[in-house]
């Protein structure tokens, strides 16, 4: 859960998803967790499960138009979920508390993506 802003505005209706990365060759592709838009006040909140032999690498991915200056595509964040909000089962025992985030930020790893919206 968390709140996205471009500068002072709620940042509405931004798409993120949660995912699970299986990596470049990895033994199948990335799952869908997750998926869900902010609201009017720029809040999303997300909850994902998955059945795996091994071990899930959940990343929180948000594109969005912040600053994006007329260019092709969204700006793509990245943000990896930390080790200590996993858990076996399907409820969450504690979720992972994101605050707010500003998007006007340029992040190192930040790429360019053109998702379909759901």
């Amino acid at each position: 859960m968390g709140r996205l802003m471009c500068g002072e505005e709620p940042s509405r209706h931004t798409l993120v998803r949660l995912i699970d990365d299986d990596g470049v060759g990895g033994p199948n592709s990335d799952d869908l967790l997750d998926v869900g838009f902010t609201d009017s006040d720029g809040a999303f909140s997300l909850n994902g499960s998955s059945f795996e032999f091994t071990n899930i690498d959940p990343e929180l991915h948000i594109y969005h138009d912040c600053n994006n200056l007329g260019k092709r595509c969204l700006r793509e964040w990245v943000i990896r979920i930390p080790d200590n909000y996993l858990y076996d089962g399907i409820h969450p025992r504690r979720p992972m508390k994101l605050g707010t985030l500003n998007l006007e930020l340029e992040l190192e790893n930040e790429e360019r993506e053109c998702p379909k919206l759901e």
